[in-house]
């Protein structure tokens, strides 16, 4: 008699084990992830300033118009570009990564409001008047659904897996059930971070207690980093099944010399 195939839905790993691609999943996962994670970082220590310019721009969108605003437009794009070329394992999670590719684009692209230049080594000192759609900035719209597109991905794509993979026979939590608690604590942390700052654009009151800080650049930067850690988790940088991927490029060198 014929053996009968089950047409169930595979695990993750499974699929991996068996995807001729499964080195340029992984790559993509970790570029997507180390490119977000690099942003906050490569605008705030490699603009140029004089001592009347702020240490840290009031947001991570106005860097647009200092030294580095090409950068940050360069490193957004290169970011959806990742973003716009991962498939997933299903055509749902492939929506909503093109969603956040393009509004990555659409950050980059729709600078945001601003009343002055913020340095004086400003690559955009021209400050046309900002398309608005239904009276909101573009830059904002693009911006929040980005970071619940991201969040979405994280808590409901990226911990999907049969219950049996999370215990192994010892009863202890495997790798994938570590990867599935950092998932849900970077989706969450993103969606918190949209809502402290939705909190802050809507109350005068929290911005004289804040005064100079800089709220928004700091929640900005803490979601993209917690975005980025969900994606080095899911490429397995991370808390990896097996071995892991330097020590096997390690190796591979190794033997090459």
């Amino acid at each position: 008699m014929p053996e009968i195939k089950s047409t169930a839905t595979k695990p993750d790993r499974n699929k991996e084990n068996n995807n001729d691609l499964v080195f340029s999943y992984m790559t993509m996962r970790n570029l997507i992830g180390f490119s977000g994670m690099l942003l906050p970082f490569v605008l705030a220590l490699t603009t140029s300033k004089t001592f009347s310019d702020k240490i840290i721009e009031p947001s991570i969108s106005d860097y647009y118009y200092t030294s580095n605003g090409d950068v940050l437009v360069v490193m957004l794009s290169m970011l959806s570009v990742f973003l716009f070329t991962y498939k997933g394992y299903e055509w749902k999670e492939k929506m909503w990564t093109v969603i956040a590719a393009i509004c990555g684009i659409g950050i980059a692209f729709s600078p945001t409001v601003t009343k002055y230049s913020r340095s004086s080594f400003s690559v955009h000192t021209a400050h046309e008047k900002v398309p608005l759609i239904l009276g909101l900035e573009r830059h904002l719209l693009f911006a929040v659904t980005f970071f619940i597109t991201l969040s979405i991905i994280s808590l409901v794509y990226f911990p999907k897996s049969n219950k049996k993979y999370l215990v192994d026979s010892k009863g202890n939590r495997t790798q994938k059930a570590k990867r599935n608690i950092v998932f849900k604590v970077c989706g969450w942390t993103m969606i918190g971070c949209v809502l402290i700052l939705g909190i802050y654009f809507l109350c005068t009151p929290v911005h004289e207690i804040a005064g100079d800080f800089p709220v928004i650049f700091v929640f900005e930067a803490i979601a993209i980093e917690a975005f980025g850690i969900s994606w080095i988790t899911k490429g397995e940088t991370l808390w990896p099944d097996g071995e892991h991927y330097i020590s096997k490029g390690f190796k591979i060198a190794k033997a090459l010399i």
